[in-house]
């Protein structure tokens, strides 16, 4: 060796020619050996205490919701050790669940799509793969629908034509065509056509974000690869639903017409019955996304109608939501990491323009605290680390987490440096049912309720008077009839979840006033909020009627306690047409910031939805491990998804399922 050594310092040109050969044998040797698989117990996090967080940490993680618990796990299973630090009793954010007079319901994870439960596809590989293999999922049937829309009676129908007030969406795109045309105008030829172009370029959105998620990870010199798809996407980024809608749906548009021109829609009402009707029935995920049509980015809707085409599932056979971020998050500890809950971050530290820690309280005494007095007497234990990632809203990160003096904050504050802002809130029906689901015969698939076939009047009206007109748009869940284990957990009893759209700022006046105690004229409120939705529920699943044992109405003020969620935004950005504008896109859709050594994770890192914050906190796993910890990471997940391609298909070879893998990762 010393010989060898002697001979490459003493001839420059064969040192020149070795090193490089050196240099990519030590990558590759890197990149192929990726932390081996340890053993995870599953447990519940502890409360957080000082004496429980670990020394020398790599990274803390703001934040234990789908992307917070996606960026700690990955980043634990590539080597580091992670703190994640959650506000609320229970980690998950809105993946927790909560069980209140004998009965349980979940918050945010009412239902994914069939690939998040495909362990061969993408979404469903990567949890797959952070699980290692204890999630699991059931699929709604192919044969059943996994969403109905219902409508009120409306006479304005094409003659001759039938006039439902059901539309069902099922697994594939022709059969949820054949249906919702068979349920409006079944002999009309050209619209039909006009459905299944408008089919097709939301699957060109999805193809745009898969697109934009790779330019995410690209280094500089390869982002030319996909930057075409990424420039596309940001044209249907800067189109509303409602113009896009009249482009293709009305006016026949193509995909490159639309991507040449897409024309503003006319004010009103669309003439034809027929257009009319499938424009709302065709905004049917808004659910996902809460814009209205005519402020709704086409690309938000378009990615989610693509998401949900071939079907749905729900997390089964393993029992409650919560235990995905039990899970996830508990893989940290195997690292030596923890996972620590009634943890409230209230300031990142920053030093020399770069993020090394944070200040933490006990939640249960700051919430105790009746004064500034009280405030300044709760002890802060300062948490050092190499890296922050904040899973938490890039709303709660520059209005909350850092110092108001820094520049960037100063920038974020600036409405010439940034035009979006935090979407809006929701508000939440929980109900028990007394009786076995099967018995009382409820339904076994998601219903919406659509206020009529014009969304932008129905939220219009709404947003003015909410106590007077029902809501624009209605979620009807019923996770008793999907979770398998629900009979054995719960036998007798089943459970519901209606969720309408709820601004802040009707609540905002009682933001101040004690939890589950804000006043007579706050539950007055409430009330006329509620019968709004009892009133839908029992007209389009009457079996329920006299069942109701117990009901609980949550709001965005809910949100903001439980959840931290700023002003009550249940999506992280509002998906508007300035998401993508190049004045914002340092703040969204991206895992970066401009503070060294902090990052975001979550629904603002790519998108919303417990998927689209799931990527997002892949994003983040990658900023923070860098380029070369991407590939090795990227390495593993593609290995683990190839040996399930094997378990389906023994006669693929390892190289042949490991290609197969790169292919289906990239659909």
């Amino acid at each position: 060796m010393d010989t060898l050594t002697s001979y490459l310092l003493n001839n420059p040109t064969a040192l020149v020619l070795v090193l490089p050969i050196v240099i990519l044998v030590a990558v590759v040797i890197y990149i192929l050996t990726f932390p081996a698989t340890r053993p995870v117990q599953s447990r519940r996090a502890d409360k957080f205490h000082p004496s429980r967080v670990p020394s020398n940490l790599d990274t803390i993680v703001i934040g234990s919701g789908s992307g917070g618990s996606t960026v700690a796990n990955l980043l634990g299973q590539s080597g580091q050790r992670v703190l994640v630090l959650e506000q609320h009793s229970v980690t998950g954010g809105c993946t927790h669940s909560f069980r209140e007079e004998g009965c349980e319901w979940d918050t945010g994870l009412h239902y994914v799509s069939k690939a998040m439960s495909t362990r061969t596809k993408r979404a469903g590989a990567i949890m797959d793969f952070m699980s290692q293999g204890k999630q699991m999922w059931t699929p709604f049937p192919s044969s059943a629908p996994y969403d109905e829309i219902v409508f009120p009676e409306d006479p304005h129908v094409k003659e001759g034509a039938p006039n439902e007030w059901s539309h069902k969406f099922y697994d594939g795109t022709e059969t949820t065509v054949r249906a919702v045309l068979n349920s409006i105008d079944p002999d009309n030829d050209e619209l039909k056509s006009r459905v299944r172009t408008f089919m097709d370029i939301c699957l060109d959105v999805h193809n745009g974000f898969v697109a934009l998620g790779i330019y995410r990870l690209l280094p500089s010199f390869l982002k030319f690869l996909v930057k075409d798809k990424v420039e596309r996407l940001y044209k249907y980024g800067a189109m509303t639903v409602r113009d896009a809608q009249h482009a293709i749906l009305s006016l026949g548009y193509s995909k490159e017409d639309l991507l040449r021109n897409c024309p503003k829609s006319p004010d009103g009402a669309e003439i034809d019955p027929s257009i009319r009707r499938m424009k709302g029935v065709l905004t049917h995920p808004i659910g996902d996304y809460a814009v209205q049509p005519r402020h709704a980015t086409f690309a938000a809707h378009g990615v989610t109608m693509a998401h949900y085409l071939n079907g749905g599932a729900y997390t089964g056979k393993v029992g409650a939501t919560q235990n995905i971020s039990i899970r996830l998050t508990s893989a940290c500890r195997s690292f030596g990491g923890e996972v620590l809950i009634d943890a409230t971050v209230r300031r990142i530290v920053v030093e020399n323009g770069r993020a090394v820690g944070v200040m933490v309280s006990n939640t249960d005494e700051l919430e105790e605290c009746k004064s500034q007095g009280d405030l300044a007497k709760v002890p802060i234990t300062e948490i050092r680390a190499k890296n922050v990632v904040c899973a938490t809203s890039v709303y709660n990160l520059y209005n909350k987490l850092l110092a108001k003096d820094l520049p960037l904050v100063r920038k974020f504050q600036d409405p010439s440096k940034r035009t979006i802002r935090q979407s809006n809130g929701h508000v939440f029906l929980f109900c028990k049912i007394r009786g076995d689901a099967d018995d009382i015969g409820l339904p076994d698939h998601n219903l919406w309720y659509f206020n009529g076939y014009d969304l932008d009047n129905a939220f219009d009206a709404y947003f003015k008077d909410p106590t007077e007109v029902r809501p624009p748009t209605v979620y009807i869940g019923f996770p008793c009839t999907k979770d398998t284990t629900w009979k054995k957990r719960f036998p007798g009893i089943s459970n519901c979840i209606l969720i309408s759209d709820g601004l802040y700022e009707w609540f905002e006046k009682w933001a101040d006033k004690p939890v589950r105690n804000r006043g007579e004229d706050y539950m007055d409120f409430k009330d006329k909020l509620t019968k709004h939705l009892m009133d839908i529920l029992c007209e389009f699943v009457p079996q329920v009627k006299g069942r109701i044992e117990y009901y609980h109405l949550g709001t965005p003020l809910s949100e903001c306690t439980f959840l931290a969620s700023y002003r009550g935004g249940s999506y992280g950005t509002q998906c508007v047409p300035e998401m993508f504008s190049p004045i914002n896109r340092e703040w969204t859709t991206t895992p970066f910031t401009e503070i060294s050594g902090l990052y975001l994770a979550g629904s603002d890192a790519f998108l919303p939805s417990v998927t689209g914050a799931m990527y997002g906190g892949c994003l983040s796993a990658s900023a923070v491990l860098g380029k070369l910890g991407t590939l090795r990471l990227g390495h593993a997940i593609l290995s683990h998804m190839a040996m399930r391609l094997r378990e389906e298909n023994p006669k693929l070879s390892r190289v042949e399922a490991y290609l197969l893998a790169m292919k289906k990762f990239m659909e």
